[in-house]
């Protein structure tokens, strides 16, 4: 019978630190925090009756009289004199502290940029400084009878207990000793990680949130102290299961008092339309996250009465210490890791300090392993670690890890070109190669003209157009009269024009005061070379910056599907087009009508939290996007840079672009943190955009941009340009939130370059170091950010100062919308309440004065030109960068008609939003050394005398410039983009496209084909 109580109570112990380190690890991942008080209170109230309900089954858990066994104790702790009897208001105040501690963290979570990591491992301390008071009850002794299960120890065991009575039981010294080891273990480990380029700025109130965080460790201690004194007293198990469960219950209702207080002062607006969102998730979450938090409070009630408050602390602590630092051992010598000492240091003294805590505290096991043994591989690991440290840190690479990933890229173009793009070298051979990758269907008619043409217009890409196929691919599985009925319907919407083909004959809905009609007549110009070869069609075209269509991932999936089993006959049977018509009928509830649009335009509005929402339903279910809100912005994650990276640089542009894996870059980037005045459409609408996400499921179309210089003129050669990196960012939202402010693209990008601390902020960077015998080689090091900008030859800034609130009303109400309807909306948007209010104009200010501004000068007089998206969609000048001359490095996230053409690291340079590796990038190009720091005042040109080597943080490095992989990179650009992505080029792949659409949206397009004669 003992033995079964023992064993229940060792589970009870693995229940509460699994249910802990479950809840550490992927609360994170989960909805809970975009709505904090009423998750709280929802959460409590679930655990609240889980813990009533357990009580009911008091009799099968361990201490069902109220106590343990001594010798089946859940940590084997010998029998711990109760303390004091609780006092009457130690429940009511245990509430309170729960509250009030709920509070502070969604105060610090706001803020959590500002706030210092690892502070939580501090809370041993807090408990042990209660042990320590003048008038706690001594701890029992350890001349306690050995149990049963101590008969079978070995001499190494009694030698190490030997060891521990020799260190005292009884001694406070070793009992100080051992938790400050542990802590200090915990918190090296926890607190050395790489920070996310989200700033805490000088505006903000760090040294408060470092002090909440504080006030708020000081409440879990406790919170602890109360939980164990009142539990401590219940008299059975049963009895201590509902006083848990009337605490938690007390506190779901005073969170709910709270919540209701705060939507009575602070009233959210309404929405003006209904969207669909992951509401269901979201409960999904708070139930999982319930029973979480229930199994964690019920575990820890019957585990902490028996034992103490710092015995349940310093486990979890020394666990979770443990777990981490073994692994970031485990990634030592790589980029994520670079800290050698600080990890191994972290792991002696989590390794050193846990014998003096579990001997101090007399636990004899830990879950179902004796101490003795847990200590001695403690030991182990500790000889394991330090041989593997001591090789990792002479783990060198010969040669830069750019130069590897340069040259495997040059060799992936030459075999896109050769295997993919043009293979076919006649019409017979470019059908059948079309059949290969269209699943077996033949091309659409008119294919031969369209394949002359493609001839004689000289294109490089014959057959690759995965982009086309892949954005047509759901409309196959749409019955054609939808598809055209949609067209009408997305007519209707604000910001889309209609072009219509008819006989050859092109027309389009556009007002001519319109300024979109430039780049219509450019449109019209580019298809009526080949008019008269397209079917009769109708194309809604997006004419605002941010695509428009984001459509659910299980709508996508579903016409996908039934595009490829039904591809040879009517693609959606009845029970199907029903269902369709029966969600589209839904769907036209949640659609403005016209004169809606005219009175109300801004029930378009669409708030940044919405958009991002709406973002996450477009992934797969079980994708981290899909899945939760990544909050914590403070750290970098290095789970979503990885899948696209080699080492710490970008590798796989096309997976770097997809969001479902990398959840971060939702609170990285202005595009999703800014709000939208065009509602997408939440339904699989045939809208055709410039460019997208692949989020969004619009059709990409080549159209013209104002910024794209004529073919053929360029810039001058690499050699008597600039030698900087040259960045111009421009600040025109009419919205700029607070989060905004820290994490959008543009300001993170300028707080690393221009304002980084020369204290706190470090950066990961590939660097050289000699090597006796071999010259120089390089690793991964950790260095002061300030110090590496200093030498580093850039130029980044924002050129424009901030509209005052009248400019922007004033510019919000010359809207460009097509349509009557869309006119009459544009016109009254300038007044329709959505200027920016005073606290907007403040933000707008603080920006200004946290940025500040520089002059303009011509980019394409620099050698390396950073391009980077704005706010609302991709940049406008990447092609004009890319024919220059001048090395482009591209940060994106969007695809457009010519991404695919495009290949990383050999027509541009890849910047990886996060901008963790930019420093080492240039670095590798521009080289670092003194000549590259603020001294440099003129065009470069190559020093006379060798550079001498810079100092960066104590360390002499000298790196010399990789000047011809620059070159190849500029000169390979340039040349790609003068053969396939010309205005020819943007012709043929609009021929292409056209013809694809004109036989999907017709009734006969099963029949529809081109057959060789």
């Amino acid at each position: 019978m003992a033995s079964n109580s023992s064993r229940a109570s060792q589970l009870t112990v693995l229940c509460a630190v699994a249910s802990f380190l479950w809840l550490a690890r992927n609360l994170e991942g989960h909805r809970l925090i975009e709505q904090p008080r009423l998750s709280s209170l929802l959460v409590l109230f679930i655990a609240g009756v889980a813990s009533f309900a357990s009580s009911f089954f008091a009799e099968w858990l361990p201490g069902a009289n109220g106590r343990f066994d001594d010798d089946s104790g859940p940590l084997k702790v010998a029998r711990a004199n109760l303390p004091k009897k609780p006092r009457r208001y130690f429940l009511p105040g245990l509430v309170v502290c729960i509250v009030l501690r709920l509070e502070l963290f969604h105060r610090v979570t706001s803020d959590l940029q500002c706030s210092s990591p690892g502070i939580e491992a501090c809370l041993p301390l807090v408990v042990l400084f209660y042990e320590l008071l003048p008038g706690r009850r001594r701890r029992s002794g350890s001349k306690e009878k050995t149990d049963v299960d101590d008969m079978g120890q070995t001499g190494l065991e009694h030698a190490l207990d030997f060891v521990g009575s020799w260190i005292g039981t009884e001694a406070k010294i070793p009992l100080t000793i051992g938790i400050l080891a542990l802590v200090c273990g915990t918190y090296m480990v926890s607190s050395h990680n790489l920070s996310s380029t989200f700033f805490c700025s000088t505006h903000d109130s760090s040294s408060l949130v470092v002090s909440l965080q504080w006030l708020g460790l000081v409440l879990d201690g406790i919170m602890a102290i109360l939980y164990w004194r009142i539990l401590a007293w219940a008299r059975t198990t049963r009895h201590r299961l509902r006083t848990l469960s009337g605490i938690l219950l007390a506190s779901s209702v005073a969170t709910a008092l709270l919540y209701l207080s705060f939507r009575l002062f602070h009233q959210a607006k309404p929405m003006h339309y209904h969207f669909r969102g992951l509401g269901s998730l979201y409960i999904f979450d708070v139930v999982v996250d319930g029973f979480a938090f229930s199994a964690f409070f019920i575990s820890t009630a019957l585990i902490v009465a028996e034992a103490s408050p710092l015995s349940l602390a310093g486990i979890v602590t020394f666990l979770f210490g443990l777990l981490l630092a073994v692994h970031k051992t485990w990634l030592l010598g790589s980029w994520e890791n670079v800290s050698f000492s600080t990890t191994y240091s972290a792991l002696i003294l989590i390794c050193v300090g846990f014998p003096f805590f579990v001997y101090t505290n007399n636990i004899r096991s830990v879950v179902f392993i004796h101490r003795a043994l847990v200590i001695f591989l403690l030991l182990v690991l500790l000889v394991a670690a330090a041989i593997y440290t001591a090789f990792k840190g002479r783990d060198t690479f010969g040669e830069h890890p750019l130069q590897r990933l340069i040259y495997d890229k040059r060799v992936e173009a030459d075999r896109w070109r050769v295997a993919s793009a043009r293979v076919s070298n006649s019409l017979p051979v470019a059908v059948e190669i079309y059949k290969e990758r269209h699943d077996g269907r033949a091309p659409p008619p008119n294919f031969e003209t369209w394949y002359y043409f493609a001839k004689e217009k000289s294109s490089e890409i014959l057959d690759h157009f995965a982009q086309i196929h892949d954005d047509i691919l759901p409309f196959w599985g749409m019955a054609p009269e939808r598809i055209r009925q949609n067209i009408h319907r997305v007519a209707a919407e604000p910001g889309i024009a209609v072009l219509k083909i008819r006989g050859g004959t092109l027309t389009h809905n556009i007002r001519a005061h319109s300024p979109h009609q430039e780049a219509m007549r450019d449109l019209i110009d580019m298809i009526k070379p080949f008019a008269q070869h397209l079917p009769d069609m109708e194309l809604a075209i997006n004419l605002d910056d941010r695509p428009r269509v984001l459509a659910p991932w299980e709508d996508v999936s579903r016409f996908k599907a039934a595009a490829k089993r039904n591809r040879l006959t009517k693609l959606l049977p009845g029970r199907s087009d029903s269902h369709d018509q029966g969600r589209s009928a839904l769907q036209q509830l949640f659609q403005p009508t016209a004169a809606d649009q005219v009175s109300a335009a801004h029930k378009n509005f669409t708030s940044a939290k919405a958009l991002r929402e709406m973002v996450a339903l477009t992934c797969p279910p079980g994708s981290k996007a899909r899945s939760g809100v990544h909050w914590d912005v403070r750290d970098f994650c290095y789970s979503c840079a990885r899948p696209q990276s080699k080492g710490q640089f970008l590798s796989d542009w096309s997976l770097s672009q997809d969001l479902c894996h990398q959840s971060d870059l939702l609170r990285l980037h202005s595009f999703h943190m800014t709000a939208s005045e065009l509602r997408p459409l939440q339904e699989l609408l045939p809208v055709f955009s410039r460019s997208k996400t692949d989020s969004y499921s619009d059709i990409l179309m080549p159209m013209r941009r104002v910024a794209e210089i004529p073919d053929g003129k360029g810039g001058e050669i690499l050699d008597v340009k600039w030698k900087k990196l040259y960045w111009r960012g421009k600040v025109d939202r009419r919205h700029l939130s607070r989060g905004l402010l820290h994490g959008g693209h543009q300001e993170r990008l300028v707080h690393a370059f221009n304002n980084a601390s020369a204290g706190s902020d470090t950066v990961t960077a590939v660097l050289p170091v000699p090597v006796p015998g071999k010259g120089d080689r390089f690793v991964y090091g950790q260095v002061s950010t300030a110090g590496l900008n200093a030498l580093l030859p850039v130029d980044i800034g924002f050129s424009s100062r901030i509209h005052s609130d009248s400019e922007t009303c004033s510019a919000s109400s010359t809207n460009h919308l097509v349509g009557a309807a869309n006119t009459t909306a544009g016109s009254v948007r300038g007044s329709s309440g959505l200027c920016d209010d005073a606290a907007s104009v403040a933000t707008r200010r603080r920006h200004e004065a946290e940025f500040g501004t520089r002059p303009v000068a011509d980019p394409l007089r620099f050698q390396y030109v950073l391009v980077m998206d704005t706010d609302t969609g991709p940049p406008a000048d990447f092609l004009r960068t890319l024919r220059s001359g001048s090395v482009p490095f591209y940060a994106s996230i969007f695809r457009e008609w010519f991404t695919d053409r495009l290949t990383p690291w050999v027509h541009f340079v890849p910047v990886d939003l996060r901008f963790h590796a930019l420093h080492s990038t240039l670095a590798y190009f521009a080289g670092v050394s003194i000549f590259n720091g603020p001294a440099q005042q003129t065009p470069d040109g190559q020093p006379a005398n060798t550079p001498a080597a810079a100092i960066i943080d104590g360390r002499h490095v000298n790196m010399n410039p990789h000047d011809d992989d620059a070159r190849w990179i500029a000169n390979e650009g340039r040349r790609w983009a003068a053969k396939a992505v010309r205005r020819e080029d943007m012709q043929v792949y609009l021929f292409r496209l056209l013809l694809e659409w004109g036989r999907v949206v017709d009734d006969r397009r099963d029949e529809l084909a081109f057959v060789l004669r």
